[in-house]
């Protein structure tokens, strides 16, 4: 057994402990019920809940049924969606199909587009500028509207001025008659006197002519016994010095018939060339005066002469060149007769003569020949000579080629601008002067080459107006002096493009002018044509070697010859240049 105050210590410690498991019972006996008490409550409130509840399933199993109810509808729903569904697949495939067409199709019509586009922006352009042309026309036309308002109101007021003024008129006029009357009367008078003055001049133009023939008759005589006494000279000098006392004397007189001989033969030219020298009729008096004085004093040194004779012409002067190829001349024309009259003419003239029958044939031949002139037939087939004529004027290549009409005498006037008319049969004369005119003046390049300015030096007041009369229809500016001194002052203050000059001169000759033009800069490569009737020795031509273009004896004088030396000395100048 054990100690029993370990065993009181040990029942007081138990008791304690039941005490306090009592303690702890009691407390969780009154937990619990208070925790029943709230289990009952919970009970109580869990009943109420779940006959809500109870009510809120037998509610949602009414939703439930309507719910499946609508879940049929929707089922159904679904079934025909998803039909139409299928249906909708297959036609979007179609669609597809369909659009891959279209796209096709598209791409086509945008290129057709394009192309159409395209053309229409060009119509819009061109429409565009219709409206601008439109719109300034529109403009213009109102603008001349409201003048033409303001025009109609005054020729209105002007028409009644008008109307007073006639019956003034009307008025007069009756006193204008008999004044009339007496102007026809007086008119008739006039007619008369003037056919008379007409049939006067005929007359004295046919005498006038006779004359000049006549005179270039004698002039020939004269040119003939001059070479024959010059011939006679040359024997005499070549066998001793035993006549040289009387050179002197002979030189004036060799000059002197030279000048008067160049007088006669160069204004009977221009006189007979009316044509390509229109002269006014003071010119014309003072040209024949001038023919008058020359064959007086030539008829007066001719008698004059006895055996001493003009020294001879240097052998050693250069020939003139003639080396150059015939002119060609076209002619179209059908007619024989017309042929067998001109051609053979023509060529003994020096020309070179190619005919053809119809147009083409001309515009083909026109081109490549490029002739001096075109002589075309008024009734050329196929359409005529006026055609023709446009057609050949809208070739640059034969724009500027000289044409003349050939026209029937029973046919229809012909006139076209700038184309000369000769009737048929032609006058071979005038048309050899034509085709010399022609010759001079063949295009507008050599037009072109004449100079502007020309100085001529020469104390012969006719030589000069000779010189003057040939270069006026070239519209050529001509100054002239008559002492060498003069002419070296003018020709280094103008600085002229040509300068024509006399050797024989009363203060200095033209040797010394020619050395003192030289010695100037600016005049040493101006030409300078020497114009004189001194006769040349060799020791002349030496001094004038290298220092001028050309010589040109008033003696062998022709103003074809004068105008193609100027000519030629603008084509060496325009190479020198």
């Amino acid at each position: 057994m054990p100690d029993s105050p370990n065993l009181s210590s040990a029942l007081g410690e138990t008791v304690t402990q039941g005490r306090q498991f009592l303690a702890r019972v009691e407390s969780l006996a009154g937990a619990i019920s208070t925790e029943l008490e709230g289990h009952e409550r919970a009970s109580r409130e869990w009943a109420s809940e779940r006959q809500a509840l109870k009510d809120e399933v037998e509610r949602l199993r009414g939703q439930v049924d309507a719910l499946n109810g609508t879940l049929a509808e929707l089922r159904q729903a679904v079934h025909r969606v998803g039909q139409e569904r299928d249906q909708v697949t297959a036609d979007r495939d179609q669609a597809r199909q369909a659009k891959d067409a279209a796209e096709r199709e598209l791409a086509e019509s945008r290129e057709a587009a394009k192309q159409e586009l395209a053309t229409a922006a060009a119509d819009l352009t061109r429409s565009r500028e219709q409206l601008a042309l439109v719109t300034r026309d529109r403009d213009a036309l109102q603008t001349d509207q409201i003048q033409w308002g303001l025009d109609r109101e005054q020729l209105l007021a002007e028409q009644g001025r008008l109307r007073e003024r006639v019956s003034s008129l009307e008025a007069d006029m009756a006193t204008e008659r008999t004044g009339h009357q007496a102007l026809q009367v007086r008119h008739a008078e006039l007619t008369e006197q003037s056919n008379k003055l007409a049939g006067d001049w005929a007359g004295r133009r046919q005498a006038l002519a006779a004359e000049i023939a006549a005179q270039n008759e004698e002039m020939e005589q004269v040119r003939k016994s001059l070479l024959e006494s010059q011939e006679r000279e040359r024997r005499v000098v070549s066998t001793g010095p035993a006549n040289l006392p009387t050179a002197a004397a002979t030189s004036e007189q060799s000059h002197l018939i030279n000048s008067r001989l160049n007088t006669l033969v160069g204004f009977s030219s221009v006189l007979l060339d009316e044509r390509a020298h229109a002269l006014t009729s003071e010119e014309r008096r003072e040209y024949v005066k001038y023919l008058h004085d020359s064959a007086i004093k030539l008829g007066e040194t001719v008698r004059a002469l006895t055996g001493v004779r003009p020294a001879s012409a240097d052998p050693a002067a250069p020939p003139i060149d003639r080396d150059r190829r015939p002119p060609d001349i076209l002619v179209a024309d059908n007619d024989a007769n017309s042929r067998q009259r001109i051609e053979p003419f023509l060529k003994r003239a020096g020309y070179e003569v190619v005919y053809v029958e119809n147009g083409p044939r001309a515009l083909e031949k026109a081109s490549h020949l490029q002739p001096l002139a075109i002589l075309i037939d008024g009734q050329l087939p196929p359409s005529g000579a006026p055609a023709l004529v446009r057609e050949l004027r809208k070739d640059p290549r034969t724009r500027e080629i000289p044409m003349v009409l050939l026209a029937a005498p029973d046919g229809p006037p012909m006139a076209i601008a700038e184309c000369e008319v000769l009737t048929k049969p032609i006058d071979r004369q005038q048309l050899v002067q034509l085709m010399v005119r022609f010759d001079l003046m063949a295009d507008g390049k050599r037009a072109r080459k004449m100079p502007a300015n020309v100085l001529v030096v020469d104390d012969d007041p006719q030589a000069v107006s000779l010189v003057k009369a040939i270069l006026k229809p070239f519209n050529v500016r001509v100054s002239a002096v008559d002492t060498g001194r003069a002419g070296i002052e003018q020709a280094l203050r103008n600085k002229p493009d040509l300068v024509i000059l006399d050797l024989v001169m009363p203060d200095v000759d033209g040797f010394d002018v020619v050395a003192a033009i030289r010695r100037d800069k600016e005049m040493s490569r101006t030409p300078i044509l020497v114009h004189t009737a001194k006769n040349l020795t060799a020791e002349d031509r030496m001094r004038l070697e290298g220092k001028v273009e050309s010589v040109v004896e008033k003696a062998e004088f022709q103003p074809e010859r004068f105008l193609e030396l100027l000519l030629k000395r603008g084509e060496r100048r325009k190479r020198a240049a």
